[in-house]
């Protein structure tokens, strides 16, 4: 009689053991998944309803500048930006490139004050959910809906694009919800 009792309560252990690896391998996994793909689904639909408006690049003697705005009449809140320079060659793979090294930029609000930034240590990924840069880099969050002046180092001559990312949180991932470029006009 204590043998069966013996085996019947290893046979207990072993059933609760397995489910507690069972419910954390579920917790592990699938939560984790399930919270991204709602975060992914979040920003893709943001993403449907924001326009980027962005001025000419004036260039100066080792600097150039734009103003950008990101509409979106649905939100009232904040977005956060990346801008980088480029060789204006690779304007028709602005969807694909990436900054090469952190880019040296500043962004002022409306009221000439410095927009307050952050630095961004995790992958940032696009709306399908693929990581499109995985270095940490500094942003600047800025309202939406409102105009901001954008100043670029190391930016001299017109053979040069800058390009702007445009990146939302949601529930602790970065996404670039919109992207954008700016040259000089064209005389």
């Amino acid at each position: 009689m204590p043998s069966e009792v013996t085996e019947e309560f290893i046979i207990v252990i072993a059933v609760v053991l397995i489910g507690l690896v069972l419910f954390g391998f579920t917790t592990s996994y699938f939560i984790p998944h399930e919270i991204f793909s709602l975060a992914q689904q979040q920003a893709s639909s943001i993403s449907s309803s924001t326009t980027i408006s962005v001025g000419p690049l004036i260039i100066g003697s080792s600097s150039a500048s734009t103003v950008i705005e990101v509409y979106n009449p649905a939100i009232a809140g904040n977005v956060t930006l990346i801008v980088f320079p480029e060789p204006s060659y690779l304007q028709q793979d602005v969807g694909l490139v990436t900054p090469q090294s952190p880019p040296q930029f500043s962004v002022y609000l409306s009221n000439g004050k410095l927009a307050k930034n952050t630095i961004i240590s995790v992958p940032i990924y696009d709306i399908s959910g693929k990581i499109t840069y995985g270095s940490q880099i500094t942003a600047y969050s800025v309202p939406f809906n409102t105009p901001v002046t954008v100043m670029v180092n190391g930016v001299s001559g017109s053979n040069y694009i800058l390009v702007v990312w445009v990146l939302y949180n949601s529930n602790g991932y970065w996404f670039r919800i919109a992207y954008t470029f700016t040259g000089v006009p064209s005389t």
